[in-house]
């Protein structure tokens, strides 16, 4: 959770940051993490996102970060997926009585039609 909270604070999609140029240097040949390049996800591959209003530790703002690299992907062909749960929680995709119904149901069908 702290390297989502890492990149929440930078606004950025980077690799784990050691918080010491000297680890980074070590892990990524250079001082500071590498970021991630979300453009080279070929816009044939199928991507489903869901994500809660009352979610604390993958808040919408990191979500929407996330959702702002991406939104240069042609979703014409339909293999790009949003879903906002208004009242989901972190747990909830794993504890809640509906998630079934509410979330799992929709990824199903989403993965049978790609």
């Amino acid at each position: 959770m702290i390297h989502f909270a890492q990149m929440a604070r930078r606004g950025t999609l980077a690799m784990y940051d050691y918080d010491d140029e000297y680890e980074n240097m070590n892990h990524y040949g250079q001082p500071s993490p590498p970021e991630y390049s979300m453009t080279t996800i070929p816009d044939d591959f199928p991507l489903f996102f869901s994500y809660g209003g009352t979610d604390t530790l993958s808040d919408k703002s990191d979500v929407r970060i996330l959702l702002d690299v991406l939104k240069g992907r042609d979703d014409s062909n339909g293999k790009f997926m949003t879903q906002y749960v208004n009242n989901y929680a972190h747990a909830d995709y794993v504890m809640a009585d509906a998630a079934k119904e509410e979330v799992y149901d929709l990824v199903l069908t989403f993965l049978k039609l790609h």
